[in-house]
């Protein structure tokens, strides 16, 4: 009996050892497990801290990337090519005089560079070639921001005419009255639709209301005529960039 006493006071001795020593390292390890669930929560707090601003420099880096890009994108661009010039003896000594020159006009896809028209001949009186052309152009917060409906500078190709002609007479390039094509093929956005419309129905309104240019966000709405002299042979570039007007470079 005595025996049997003695163990069982044995086996209580040692589970009451057993469940100090296990509160005593259960609790240490319940500690530790708390403070390490407490670091990790806080370093993936900061971890989402870091991931939004990654992700907010990365979408300014993108919108400037864009910005500049619409900046330095061509919007629209043709080609004037010299094909022939008829001359005359000059008098009194003077150099022979220029009396025509005949050029093919080309229009092409400002991205991928294929032809988007047909290509056109014209025969200019004298050697200054004049490009008339409206051109609208919006506030530089729409182009810098790439706004997806004022983004780039519009133009219309008006008339092409030489030195020696009125310009009543010049050769036609864009329908008048209408959306260029160049526009109105490539956009699917409605809304973008409806403003270019408004804004060529309505130019010369536009053009002489201040008040109807800053409810649109027009900066600038007018014609333009640039004009360049021309030589035998060589090929010159006219193009339209997003915030910019119409601009001639030789070949």
């Amino acid at each position: 009996m005595r025996a049997l006493l003695l163990q069982v006071i044995v086996i209580l001795i040692l589970l009451l050892t057993g469940f100090v020593l296990f509160k005593k390292w259960g609790l240490s390890d319940s500690k530790e497990l708390g403070r390490l669930q407490s670091e990790l929560q806080s370093l993936n707090s900061k971890n989402e801290e870091l991931s939004k601003l990654n992700q907010k420099l990365e979408t300014e880096n993108d919108q400037l990337k864009l910005a500049n890009r619409f900046l330095k994108t061509d919007h629209r661009k043709a080609r004037i090519e010299v094909l022939e010039q008829k001359t005359a003896e000059g008098t009194d000594g003077q150099p022979p005089r220029i009396l025509e020159t005949k050029i093919r006009f080309t229009e092409f896809d400002p991205v991928t560079g294929a032809i988007i028209a047909k290509p056109q001949e014209f025969t200019v009186a004298g050697d200054m070639v004049y490009v008339s052309a409206l051109v609208v152009k919006f506030d530089d917060i729409f182009v810098e921001t790439s706004d997806p409906l004022k983004n780039c500078s519009l133009v219309s190709f008006q008339r092409i005419f030489g030195e020696n002609q009125p310009p009543s007479e010049g050769f036609r390039i864009d329908a008048e009255d209408r959306i260029p094509s160049v526009y109105s093929s490539g956009n699917e956005n409605e809304e973008a639709k409806a403003i270019e419309k408004k804004i060529w129905d309505h130019f010369w309104e536009f053009s002489n209301s201040p008040e109807a240019q800053k409810e649109m966000g027009i900066r600038a709405i007018h014609g333009e005529a640039p004009f360049q002299r021309l030589e035998p042979g060589r090929i010159y570039n006219l193009y339209l960039r997003a915030s910019d007007g119409l601009t001639f470079t030789v070949q």
